[in-house]
């Protein structure tokens, strides 16, 4: 049975609970176009790349065409989930040299190749049950027609305005008038529309052979970038198998690499050793203990994580439990470290959106979209409406780093999503946007309701901290006791204040009683998303 459990706050919002089917998405317009797939007979993939391709659309800051895609699929009858990576690699051809020491944070050199095309395709392939052109339709509408502009998406263009009136097409797709869009004013996306029923009529091959290739390789050459059309044409996602590790009897599936999801099972792995269930939700000592696990598996992805493509990485000894063991015993239960020294495996012998859904069958979806920064590369592929990932931010330039850039290879991703199930039922599954706070957040909401019994929506209303990897800050929102903030600050932590719900991630998910098999959804109240049922 599921239960809220006790906490020192007080949510004041239950989760959506539906009998046969959910979906759950960070735009009302998004989870809309889901149920409607889904009330139509379409099981949870139709309705999750329904919903993945309307957001694309209506979140433009957060997410689109030209971005990645990572996600976590449990069809009826599979033993086990099936992981899809589709984030793109660098193009073959572009040097360090165009660089200047920096990777730019706008235009074509910051972008990869966009992988989202090919997860939508593939995913419907496999375990859907419409066809694209009818799964794309609701997308098109609102691209063609255009969409009533959300406050903060209205936000969001003034904010990027600068970056955007840089690139023509750019201000064109996002300033039509020249300035910002109000809330409430209808945006359209002609050009994009076009795209979209390309893809619709042709499939992946149609975006990465067809008009966009063809018009990205042409932009290519006229500004300076490197795609070619091998580049595109070559691509197609990754189709494998999940990390998994096991919470307090719990198995927690999460992303293979380059995705940084194995963060959330080392953290995990980690703060089991530790009785959080004995600790107060939000006491100091909690917050210590999860904060100093969190510092211990961020050192080691920094020291060996990249492209598993170009890199020999002990993911297998990272995730283990004899690792965290190790790693554990450098925790100080009593005072901050810093700086965080990696461990040994060898010893051992943004901006983002995210999505999920569950159909009546019991098909389930944790999917997550992105173009990394807000409004990506701020490039759009002039006549395409497509706005390009900076996703090229992700790498690194320290030729000793094991994400250092090279062409043809794909960065780190802080992309990740989530699933958790007991005695092979599925359980909760989920994802979080919020660049490196994801997986921070995602191992808050698991521990919130294993260790602290919460419901998910309460897991997600929770006050959360949130630790600066550069700063080294720990941010905690408003809604922790004063006292909580001056014992972390005695003990060494580097303490900022946050607004009561502050920004830095946003959740979506969904849980399934084992008892009733009733779908319990969630939406984190630091966002505009929501959740539909029936």
């Amino acid at each position: 049975m599921i239960t809220e459990g006790v906490t020192p706050w007080t949510t004041g919002r239950d989760p959506v609970v539906a009998p046969h089917a959910l979906i759950s998405t960070g735009h009302p317009l998004a989870t809309e176009a889901g149920l409607r797939m889904l009330r139509s007979g379409g099981n949870a993939f139709d309705a999750i790349i329904c919903a993945a391709a309307v957001i694309a659309v209506v979140e433009p800051s957060m997410n689109h065409v030209g971005g990645d895609v990572f996600a976590l699929c449990l069809p009826v009858g599979h033993a086990d989930p099936v992981s899809i990576n589709a984030s793109g690699p660098s193009p073959l051809q572009l040097s360090i040299d165009k660089f200047g020491g920096e990777i730019p944070a706008h235009g074509l050199n910051s972008s990869t190749v966009p992988g989202a095309v090919s997860a939508w395709e593939t995913i419907l392939n496999r375990y859907g049950t419409r066809a694209l052109s009818e799964v794309l339709e609701p997308a098109i509408e609102y691209a063609s027609h255009g969409f009533p502009v959300a406050y903060r998406t209205s936000q969001h263009i003034a904010d990027a305005s600068e970056a955007l009136m840089e690139h023509g097409e750019s201000a064109r797709s996002f300033l039509p008038t020249g300035s910002p869009p109000k809330p409430g004013e209808t945006l359209v996306q002609s050009d994009l529309a076009k795209t979209l029923g390309e893809i619709a009529q042709g499939g992946a091959e149609a975006f990465y052979q067809g008009p966009f290739a063809k018009a990205l390789v042409a932009a290519s050459t006229r500004d300076h970038g490197s795609f070619t059309s091998n580049d595109l044409a070559s691509y197609t996602c990754e189709v494998g198998q999940p990390l998994r590790s096991y919470y307090r009897g719990y198995e927690i599936l999460e992303q293979p690499l380059p995705s940084q999801g194995f963060l959330v099972l080392e953290q995990l792995n980690i703060a089991e050793g530790f009785e959080l269930a004995d600790l107060e939700f939000g006491s100091p000592e909690a917050i210590h203990i999860m904060v100093e696990a969190k510092k211990a598996a961020f050192a080691d992805r920094m020291a060996y994580i990249g492209d598993p493509r170009s890199s020999s990485i002990p993911i297998d000894r990272m995730i283990s439990k004899e690792f965290a063991a190790q790693r554990r015993m450098t925790i100080d239960p009593v005072r901050a470290a810093t700086p965080v020294a990696a461990g040994d495996p060898s010893t051992l012998g943004g901006d983002t959106t995210t999505l999920s859904a569950v159909d009546k069958d019991g098909n389930a979806v944790a999917f997550i979209q992105s173009i990394f920064a807000s409004f990506g590369s701020a490039y759009v592929v002039p006549g395409t409406g497509v706005l390009l990932n900076n996703r090229m931010r992700g790498f690194s330039l320290d030729p000793n780093s094991p994400n250092v850039f090279e062409g043809g290879k794909r960065p780190i991703h802080t992309l990740n999503t989530y699933m958790v199930r007991r005695e092979n039922d599925l359980f909760m599954l989920g994802g979080t946007a919020g660049a490196q706070y994801q997986v921070q957040t995602n191992f808050q909401l698991i521990t919130n309701v294993i260790d602290h019994k919460m419901h998910f929506q309460a897991a997600m209303d929770a006050p959360r901290w949130h630790h600066d990897e550069d700063s080294g800050n720990l941010m905690l929102e408003g809604r922790f006791e004063s006292s909580v903030a001056t014992e972390l600050e005695r003990r060494g932590h580097l303490i900022v204040r946050d607004p009561a719900f502050s920004g830095h991630s946003r959740s979506q998910g969904i849980m399934i009683d084992p008892d009733t098999g009733a779908r319990f959804g969630a939406t984190d109240p630091r966002w505009h998303g929501q959740v539909l049922g029936f």
